[in-house]
């Protein structure tokens, strides 16, 4: 009798921090959400202004809230989708902190600025981060390659600067790094060893230099799964890769490195079996053109060489 009452004064109190937890979890995120909401200045939509209110229940998903999204056996914020919405404001993304649970952050195309903190680090849950098509600036934190769990990150067309941080290789589940169009900077001989199971990478129109020509051991972690990369407009030199690195690309569909000064001669693009876009225009290439390119040895369905210093016959 006494063990039997003990019991359920234990599962009693054990409800009740549960309940209380929960009540205090959901109220803390609601916070969190009208803090960032006061970095939005306009909202043409009216969505956001109309919807992110203080709820008259706190103890249950915000889900009123125009663009968020909770999981549905804990009720904690899991998504906030704010894409295209024309928003303008400058944003203090320490304030998305006490969400500890967010998988997916897109503000894409609105035009937002603000500088990201070194403190989202903190939300490993993170998984999803589209910024793209705003006036974001400033560095990107080291502490971002804290995020184990981030499978897709897109900063592309705002006004990041300086180098990414070093540690990349930690983002092991990372599928998608878009960072085109900003003014990022740094060597590629030393960022893409770095890279490892990535599928889509795009490094267009910033200011990375370096030379291609990496050996087997430090191309090989990228060549494995990549499909797509652009490093078109930076400032790289030196030659491509080798005939023995090339090779490794076998699932490459697209590779486009015009408008930078890539010099020497083109290396055995043959051993590509899924190559269809070669983009090479722009650069000081020279040399002969190899026939395979137009006897269909490749599945190419579009070829640019433009602007460089062949010679030979076609």
């Amino acid at each position: 009798m006494t063990l039997t009452l003990s019991l359920l004064l234990t599962l009693s109190l054990l409800l009740i921090f549960h309940h209380y937890h929960h009540v205090s979890a959901s109220y803390d995120e609601i916070r969190s959400l009208l803090e960032f909401k006061k970095g939005i200045k306009s909202d043409p939509s009216n969505r956001i202004f109309s919807t992110w209110v203080f709820p008259s229940n706190t103890s249950a998903c915000p889900d009123a809230f125009h663009g968020v999204a909770c999981d549905p056996f804990t009720s904690s914020v899991v998504a906030i989708a704010l894409d295209r919405l024309g928003l303008v404001g400058d944003l203090k993304f320490s304030t998305l902190i006490p969400l500890k649970f967010l998988q997916n952050l897109t503000l894409a195309g609105n035009s937002l600025s603000g500088r990201l903190v070194p403190t989202l680090g903190v939300i490993s849950s993170l998984q999803v981060i589209d910024l793209s098509g705003n006036q974001f600036y400033g560095p990107i934190p080291a502490r971002l390659t804290d995020l184990w769990a981030l499978h897709y990150v897109n900063f592309s067309n705002n006004n990041f600067s300086g180098t990414f941080p070093e540690g990349i290789r930690n983002l092991q589940q990372l599928k998608v790094l878009d960072l085109h169009s900003n003014q990022l900077q740094g060597d590629v001989r030393q960022l893409i060893p770095e890279l490892r199971n990535l599928e889509y990478l795009d490094l267009s129109g910033n200011k990375f230099f370096g030379s291609m020509d990496l050996s087997v051991e430090n191309v090989s972690s990228l060549a494995n799964t990549v499909q797509y990369v652009n490093m078109r407009g930076n400032d790289l030199g030196g030659s491509l890769w080798g005939t023995d690195a090339m090779k490794l690309f076998r699932n490459l569909r697209v590779l486009d490195l015009g408008d930078n000064g890539i010099v020497g001669e083109l290396p055995d693009f043959g051993q590509l079996p899924n190559l269809q876009v070669l983009k090479l225009g722009s650069n000081r290439l020279s040399g002969l053109v190899p026939g395979g390119f137009l006897q269909g040895e490749l599945p190419l369905v579009e070829l640019d060489l433009s602007g460089n210093e062949f010679s030979g016959e076609i």
